[in-house]
């Protein structure tokens, strides 16, 4: 069982890394507020008021539950979940390379603005809607492949998309940004360059995912389908989930 959630791991959290901790002390004193959460950084301390965000998540958490268990673990009944709910799924043929073009990944997306949302608008008209649209913002969405998908990869989108609609930080623009741009590696000179706004933004950004990718591997450890998988996975001689 535990290789098994180790491979659950090693596959959400492949790139899941931050070096933000070391620039903190580098910080002038500040007071940033993200929706739910309130932090104040010194020269030699840092203060963070999260009491709201941390009650948020513990109910939407169990929420998320519920409504797994409701779905019955399967990724068709957990993406209806999600377009039912206002957020529109898209299936493409070869969308891990359509979204490679503006470093965005299969599953839940944020908002977006500008060239990238310009280009998405575009390839989602012409693929899916069959009506393009040249507008430069996008609403929430899923983008997948029309695949068979894994179904905890689904579910770490699911808990992210959860998270958004529940108005957590780390979910803006230009914290998503970041996260992408520096999830394998961050120079000094990349902090430096950061705003104290960015810097909490895309430690908010950090928590999120990373609060997805724990939920994820604690609902494997829970549910008779890990076992399952983890005989599969046997039986196929160690192939990755």
């Amino acid at each position: 069982m535990n290789k098994f959630i180790q491979r659950i791991i090693n596959y959400i959290l492949r790139r899941r890394r931050n070096r933000l901790a070391q620039t903190l002390e580098r910080m002038k004193p500040h007071t940033y507020i993200a929706s739910t959460t309130k932090t104040h950084i010194n020269a030699s301390e840092t203060l963070t008021i999260n009491a709201e965000t941390q009650k948020i998540i513990e109910v939407m958490q169990a929420q998320l539950v519920n409504i797994i268990k409701a779905c019955s673990l399967n990724t068709d009944k957990i993406l209806e979940y999600v377009q039912t709910h206002g957020t529109s799924v898209y299936k493409i043929a070869n969308a891990d390379k359509i979204l490679a073009h503006i470093k965005e990944e299969e599953g839940f997306i944020s908002p977006l603005k500008g060239w990238k949302a310009f280009y998405l608008n575009f390839w989602i008209g012409l693929l899916c809607d069959k009506k393009l649209n040249f507008s430069f913002k996008t609403k929430e969405m899923f983008v997948v492949k029309n695949t068979e998908i894994d179904i905890y990869f689904i579910l770490h989108q699911f808990h992210l998309w959860f998270g958004f609609t529940k108005g957590l930080p780390g979910y803006d623009d230009k914290s998503r940004e970041l996260l992408k741009t520096h999830i394998d590696k961050m120079s000094d000179a990349d902090v430096n360059s950061m705003t104290m706004e960015e810097i909490i933004g895309l430690k908010e950004a950090v928590a999120r995912d990373k609060e997805a990718a724990e939920f994820v591997v604690r609902l494997a450890k829970e549910t008779s389908g890990a076992k399952k998988a983890l005989e599969k996975m046997r039986q196929d001689g160690g192939a990755n989930v």
